[in-house]
């Protein structure tokens, strides 16, 4: 991981995306070259993925890049998508790109990494990519002096920095700087020496691009110490309350979205009977919203019947269904009225 400045990248950014150079008073608007865009996108599902890697799993280094971008086209990929592989290095491609002003922000995915296989990088500026996850550039002198640090690494004298969650929809927040520039503000983890260890703390780091889209800085801002652990009898009332109404026809089905992680152990259920004169369950099913990362989240869209006209109220919870004494995460209480069917 690092700030990308590479010969490979400018030769990359020369022969997929070259065009006019930039007046100089055009400095605060984005330039016609850029190094990757929309183009570069893979759309590729989880078992395309998936059968991409099985083709170069008897490949590395080099080789491996090559083989995956080779592939990457045979399973529909763009010229612009293989090249990124090809130039960025790790078989990482593409998943989302976003525009943002004058730096744009691109998702990408790391198919053979055991573990943090998503990144984020900024593209686009000066220099054309900046990788994030690159621990190495953040100035970790500013963060030491920061009292609440220096109390976890008091306690915890092995403590170490890791990517945060770059699935989160704050993963990244983007602000705009009195400047004119822009700021990418950041979380990183904290944790107790290994990559599974316990979770100790979250850094914020801003990367500082001027208006013309410069690199000017990296800040440290701050480190937010985890949510204290509940007590047992606690954890039921601190719990996430969620509500819905529902008007429904009578003899139709209905459905309700619920955020959901299955890969956490967690589900949702009914925390009682329904009453079926009324509503009755069809169905369940689990919809994981990144198709291509293994562990990420997702929904649990529950169908029901309106069985009867009258009102009634379904109570959901969150819980891991083996563990008995815990008390539900998440509630979602469902009110349901339901109407008669139309004479249509």
């Amino acid at each position: 991981m690092r700030v990308v400045t590479t010969v490979s990248m400018i030769l990359f950014a020369l022969a997929f995306f070259c065009s006019a150079a930039v007046p100089a008073d055009m400095a605060g608007e984005k330039r016609n070259t850029r190094v990757v865009t929309a183009d570069a996108v893979w759309n590729a599902d989880k078992q395309t993925v998936l059968a991409a890697k099985q083709r170069c799993a008897d490949t590395g280094g080099r080789e491996l890049e090559e083989c995956f971008a080779d592939v990457m086209l045979g399973f529909g990929a763009s010229p612009e998508a293989a090249a990124f592989t090809r130039s960025f290095g790790g078989g990482a491609f593409v998943r989302r790109f976003r525009e943002t002003g004058r730096i744009d922000i691109a998702r990408i995915v790391y198919p053979f990494r055991a573990n943090e296989n998503l990144g984020i990088l900024l593209v686009n500026g000066d220099p054309p990519i900046v990788d994030v996850d690159d621990i190495a550039l953040l100035p970790k002198e500013a963060m030491e002096q920061d009292k609440t640090y220096a109390a976890i690494r008091k306690s915890y004298p092995r403590v170490t920095m890791w990517p945060g969650d770059r699935s989160a929809k704050l993963a990244l927040t983007v602000e705009t700087l009195p400047s004119g520039g822009q700021a990418f503000i950041l979380p990183y983890t904290l944790r107790n020496f290994c990559h599974a260890c316990e979770v100790l703390g979250t850094a914020f780091f801003s990367f500082d691009f001027d208006k013309g889209g410069k690199l000017v800085g990296i800040r440290f801002l701050r480190v937010d110490l985890p949510p204290k652990k509940l007590p047992k009898n606690e954890a039921r009332k601190e719990s996430e309350q969620i509500s819905f109404v529902v008007m429904a026809e009578e003899g139709k089905e209905f459905t309700v979205r619920l955020n959901s992680n299955r890969t956490t152990g967690y589900q949702w259920r009914p925390m009682g009977p329904l009453d079926e004169h009324i509503v009755r369950t069809v169905r369940c099913e689990y919809v994981p919203l990144e198709a291509t990362l293994l562990g990420g989240g997702g929904e649990e869209v529950w169908t029901f019947l309106a069985a009867g006209r009258g009102n009634t109220d379904i109570t959901m919870e969150y819980v891991r269904p083996w563990e008995k004494a815990h008390s539900p995460v998440k509630t979602a209480t469902i009110k349901v009225s339901v109407r008669p069917a139309s004479s249509r």
